[in-house]
């Protein structure tokens, strides 16, 4: 055979593999599957797979496409059908989850049982006293506790007696009941002022000690009654007030003395002591007769006082603290002014100014008139850890209440020059300041008697000060 015809031949048998295979799919009914189509990613267009080299199609895994098939060496060959349109991608399927190890199974819990707590006991004294409030008597109750707290209750209710420490704290506490009586005076309670007669208190100590061990040996028992079986009356009691007519609190008046010497604060005292727990019948203040005369015999000592341009030592020095804050109450009480004179010059212990009240026995007094038709009574009080001193005024109610404004300072003039002043008692060159610059002011103070909401009737108390300046004394000797 020639060349030529093992050419035919063999062309002629392809030929006839491709009819052949041709009409095998044709007889199947079916199409070549077409390609799976890609994933769709919103806003970015699907790339399609590059050809295989290979000249049979090569079936491709899923999700990937199956390369469309090359051309066979025949001149023209069958063209691919179009592939039918794509139905919707199957959703992805969730992955499968990951196997976590099992919990470890809980170890029971043992509730603990809560530990025994003891209460504390409680030895209690309790009675009323009488008092006089707005002018009716009623009582106002006392009351004072010993607690034991609940630990030590329980190492004595294991002994179940009365131990000795226990005993001599009961003996303590009995003897530090208000056993002795102390005169009615006014006192200021959670809703205003009253009279409080605060008698002595009788106790039964004996039944307060079978009380307590009958507690002790209870472990239910928490209070310890202290029996009260009687009470003895002061001297001074609720009808001393009653009688009088002094029911109400009329007014307060307050001051610092801060910064104080030791000698100001003793006179400050002494002076004070006059306005404590004091009557006055009449129908005119006098601070100098209340206080009486200002002397190292009635317990006064030499402190600063103002003399003429300067200060100097004087016996009383400080009494103005008092006669200020005298002055006060009583201005908040609403009493006419009678005689009342500011100091030379402002003094920071006075503070507001212009409600400061000067003394200088025997001419220069302080003075009010009692108009409320009945006597004052007169309570004062101080404070040396707060420098504070208070005196409180007392007397018949009345049907208006009394209004302060605040000091409105008219003028001012400038303190003068520093004042020097030539001192013996000092060596040469020392200097010793013994009074500080103040400016120069007039000051107003307002007061208005208010009635139902009203003011009808009012005055104003004017304060002129002199400037002031510092004085240092100048040793010479």
């Amino acid at each position: 055979m020639t060349p030529a015809s093992r050419r035919a031949l063999t062309l002629g048998a392809l030929l006839l593999s491709g009819s052949l295979v041709t009409a095998a799919l044709a007889q199947t009914g079916t199409e070549p599957s077409p390609p799976p189509p890609a994933q769709t990613i919103p806003a970015i267009p699907p790339t399609p797979p590059a050809p295989q080299p290979t000249p049979e199609p090569q079936p491709t895994p899923a999700p990937q496409p199956i390369p469309a098939p090359q051309p066979t060496p025949e001149p023209t060959p069958a063209p691919t059908p179009a592939p039918a349109p794509s139905p919707a991608p199957a959703p992805s399927p969730a992955p499968a989850p990951v196997p976590q190890p099992a919990p470890p199974t809980p170890t029971p819990q043992v509730t603990p049982v809560p530990a025994k707590i003891t209460a504390p006991l409680l030895i209690t004294v309790e009675a009323q006293w009488p008092a006089l409030v707005n002018g009716r008597k009623t009582t106002v109750p006392f009351t004072r506790t010993l607690t034991i707290p609940g630990k030590r209750v329980e190492v004595i209710r294991a002994r179940g007696v009365i131990t000795e420490s226990l005993d001599r704290e009961l003996t303590a506490f009995l003897k530090a009941l208000p056993t002795t009586a102390q005169d009615a005076r006014f006192e200021e309670l959670w809703d205003g002022w009253a009279v409080v007669q605060r008698n002595g208190l009788k106790v039964d100590a004996a039944k307060a000690r079978a009380n307590l061990l009958a507690a002790i040996r209870d472990p239910k028992g928490i209070r310890v009654s202290v029996p009260v079986t009687g009470q003895v009356a002061p001297n001074r009691t609720l009808d001393y007030f009653a009688s009088r007519g002094i029911t109400a609190h009329l007014g307060t008046g307050q001051t610092n003395y801060y910064g104080s010497s030791a000698a100001r604060v003793t006179n400050i005292h002494v002076g004070t002591r006059r306005f404590q727990d004091r009557l006055l019948d009449g129908k005119t203040v006098s601070f100098n007769q209340m206080v009486g005369p200002i002397t190292t015999g009635t317990g006064f000592v030499t402190g600063l006082v103002i003399a003429g341009e300067r200060t100097a030592n004087g016996v009383g020095g400080g009494i103005c603290q008092v006669s200020t804050t005298v002055f006060r109450a009583l201005y908040a009480a609403g009493l006419p002014i009678l005689q009342r004179q500011n100091h030379s010059y402002q003094v920071h212990y006075y503070d507001p100014q212009g409600l400061d009240a000067t003394i200088y026995q025997p001419s220069l007094d302080l003075k009010f008139a009692n108009d409320t038709g009945g006597s004052l009574w007169f309570q004062s009080d101080w404070d040396d850890e707060s420098s504070t001193l208070t005196v409180n005024v007392f007397g018949k109610a009345r049907d208006f209440t009394v209004e302060i404004g605040a000091p409105r300072t008219l003028s001012t003039t400038p303190s003068p020059a520093d004042r020097l002043i030539p001192d013996a008692t000092l060596a040469k060159g020392q200097r010793k300041q013994v009074d500080w610059a103040a400016p120069g002011a007039v000051i107003e103070v307002t007061r208005k008697f208010m009635r139902d909401g009203k003011a009808f009737k009012q005055d104003t108390l004017r304060s002129t000060y002199r400037p002031w300046p510092n004085i240092y004394l100048v040793g010479t000797r």
